[in-house]
C-alpha cells in the first residue's frame, strides 16, 4: 500500500475536469465584466473627443476670422464643419470632420443631455460665429451620442454661464449624468 502513493503522480481525470470547469465559470464572468468596462471606456473617450473635436471648431472659427457651420451627415456617424453659413454649406468648403468608430452613434434628437428644454442638440446645424477673447461655440446645446445595444450615452454639452463645452457620460440610460 505504502508503495502505491509513493509511485502515484500527476492528477486523476476527475480533478482536471474539476479544475477546467472552474477557470471557465471564472473566465465567463471575467468577459462579461470586461465586455462593460471596453463600452464604458468607448463611451468616455467619444464623450471626451466630440467635446475637443467642438472645440477645435470653436478655435478655428476665431483663426479663420469666418462664420462656420457644423453639421451632420444622414448616417449619423460623422459631422462636419464647414466654413459659411448653416444652410449654405459646399464640400468644397469643408474645414475638418469627425467620425464615430463602432456601435457609437449620434442621437437625434438629445433630450436627456441638453437640460435645456425646447433645445434639438446641434446636429440639424449649429452656427459658430468668431468672437475675440471667447469661443465661437453658441451660447447653449449639446451634441448626443449612444452605444447601440446599450444603455450607456455621452454628450458634449455647452451651457450658457460656461465659454466652453463639457463632456459628460450616462450610464443609465440618460437618467443621471455625470461630467468629465
Amino acid at each position: 500500500m505504502k508503495r502505491l502513493r509513493e509511485n502515484r503522480n500527476g492528477f486523476t481525470m476527475v480533478e482536471l475536469l474539476v479544475v477546467v470547469a472552474i477557470i471557465g465559470i471564472l473566465s465567463s464572468m471575467g468577459v462579461v465584466s470586461l465586455h462593460g468596462a471596453v463600452v464604458n471606456n468607448r463611451v468616455r473617450d467619444a464623450a471626451i473627443n466630440v467635446t475637443a473635436y467642438l472645440e477645435r471648431v470653436a478655435s478655428e472659427t476665431n483663426r479663420l476670422s469666418q462664420k462656420v457651420c457644423v453639421s451632420m451627415d444622414q448616417t449619423l456617424h460623422t459631422i462636419y464643419a464647414y466654413k459659411g453659413e448653416c444652410g449654405k454649406e459646399s464640400k468644397e468648403v469643408r474645414i475638418s470632420e469627425y467620425t464615430l468608430e463602432g456601435a457609437l452613434k449620434f442621437e437625434i434628437p438629445p433630450q436627456e443631455c441638453c437640460d435645456v428644454s425646447g433645445k434639438e442638440g446641434w446636429m440639424n446645424g449649429v452656427q459658430y460665429e468668431p468672437r475675440f477673447g471667447l469661443s465661437a461655440m453658441p451660447i447653449d446645446g449639446c451634441v448626443q451620442i449612444t452605444y447601440e445595444g446599450s444603455e450607456k450615452k455621452a454628450c458634449a454639452l455647452k451651457k450658457k454661464e460656461k465659454n466652453n463645452a463639457i463632456p459628460r457620460v450616462s450610464y443609465d440610460g440618460g437618467k443621471s449624468w455625470m461630467d468629465l
